[in-house]
């Protein structure tokens, strides 16, 4: 269904990702071109807690009211989640129900016809489906399937339930993400093990499609999310085995420079300064002028002996001034800074405007809104961001019937039984 001509142009890909790891992946490769095709039950399944919200609970909760324009997640909950439509760009959306043996035949039918099928469901969802890689690879050997437990397939933890927070504790993030001086944890859960995941399992499936132009076969990837996200912290694990050195929650500051996040004079907005070393702190001097702090960070020995001190008098410094004002002074001497942005600062951010980096797009159920562009640029080619939002089921009759050849009565008989349905039940 494209003409752009991008790298994977002609590679169709079988989304069966749920939350956030998998399907910024599959976001990823549908941004090369490749056509993604989002297989979801009418039962709840693929789109989970946004399927089933009411007006009455968002406004109860109040946390959550954002998430959904104007803070109402009705009619059609599972179409307005912000979350969903984000890394939804580039997708197509069918209705299969994979626990009934007519969605369950015709996901067969799509997977035999694809290149690719990815998912991060807990370990074991697929062989309970009848859907195990061992199966799918022998009905159609050109397939890749990409795999994303938690903690890989095998081994004494591969069962293990949970989220991006629970396994940044089994990996060790959490043991050291929290306010300086505070317990472990302090600043809130984080969900970095899914933000670093999409990338790793894009470029697995890549190395995967380079690999079968040269054997004709696909195969396994075992992806291991909380194995991939260890590399992130790979310098503390080094730390601890050469030093017998456990990780500092340090906050907002860093172990090789003299950093800290200040409060500006407006509402809640914060700055982030980074002194690298003696040019950048004599930078700083020649913004900041005559200040008798400032003798306490004339050398690098000085300032990891004062760092409480210095940063608080920079934190008095930048108190009484704008972080525009803050950030263009600094910048301007070659200081690292920049502000802490909420997400209206960054919609409202000149730099991501004028690189056209927020896109617009619209679905009936939606109305039209910004989300975030490409992670990239790529030269010779534009990355895909035509599609616009995909409704539930909106793709139903393409799939059955252009993709897999079901006639008329046949694609009838499942909407008259509400096995193909553009409606997720409550």
């Amino acid at each position: 269904m494209t003409d752009r001509n991008l790298p994977l142009d002609g590679i169709r890909v079988v989304d069966l990702t749920v939350v956030w790891s998998g399907p910024g992946a599959t976001a990823l490769l549908g941004d090369l071109g490749a056509e993604v095709i989002r297989i979801e039950g009418n039962n709840r399944v693929s789109r989970q807690a946004s399927a089933r919200t009411t007006n009455a609970a968002v406004a109860s909760a109040g946390w959550s009211r954002n998430t959904y324009p104007d803070g109402k997640p009705e009619p059609r909950p599972y179409d307005r989640t912000a979350l969903f439509n984000w890394h939804s760009r580039n997708k197509l959306a069918a209705c299969m129900n994979l626990e009934t043996p007519e969605g369950h035949e015709a996901a067969l039918k799509l997977i035999a016809i694809s290149d690719v099928l990815v998912e991060n469901n807990t370990n074991g969802v697929l062989e309970k489906l009848g859907l195990g890689h061992d199966r799918l690879l022998e009905l159609n050997p050109r397939l890749i399937v990409a795999r994303m437990p938690p903690m890989g397939m095998t081994g004494p933890m591969s069962n293990y339930l949970g989220y991006g927070p629970n396994f940044n504790s089994l990996v060790g993030i959490a043991a050291m993400d929290g306010y300086e001086g505070e317990p472990p944890d302090s600043a809130g859960e984080n969900y970095h093990m899914d933000e670093s995941a999409p990338a790793g399992l894009a470029f697995a499936v890549l190395a995967a499609l380079w690999d079968r132009e040269a054997t004709g076969r696909g195969g396994l990837i075992e992806f291991a999310q909380a194995e991939n996200v260890m590399q992130d912290i790979g310098e503390f694990f080094l730390d601890y085995q050469i030093n017998d050195r456990m990780p500092a929650v340090l906050g907002n500051t860093d172990p090789g420079l003299l950093q800290d996040a200040f409060r500006t004079v407006e509402d809640d907005r914060w700055i982030v300064v980074s002194i690298r070393d003696d040019r950048d702190w004599a930078a700083l001097a020649g913004v900041v002028g005559d200040a008798a702090w400032l003798q306490l960070g004339r050398t690098a020995e000085g300032r990891r002996a004062n760092s409480r001190a210095i940063r608080d008098a920079i934190a008095d410094w930048c108190a009484p001034q704008s972080s525009d004002d803050v950030v263009r002074l600094l910048a301007a001497a070659g200081v690292p800074a920049g502000e802490v942005m909420s997400e209206l600062r960054l919609l409202a951010d000149p730099h991501l405007a004028e690189r056209e980096w927020f896109k617009a797009r619209s679905h009936p159920s939606v109305g039209t809104y910004r989300y975030p562009g490409h992670p990239w640029r790529a030269d010779g080619f534009d990355l895909a961001f035509g599609r616009p939002v995909p409704g539930f089921g909106e793709d139903n009759e393409y799939v059955y019937k252009t993709l897999l050849g079901y006639g008329d009565a046949q694609y009838d008989d499942l909407v008259r039984r509400h096995l193909v349905t553009d409606e997720q039940f409550a």
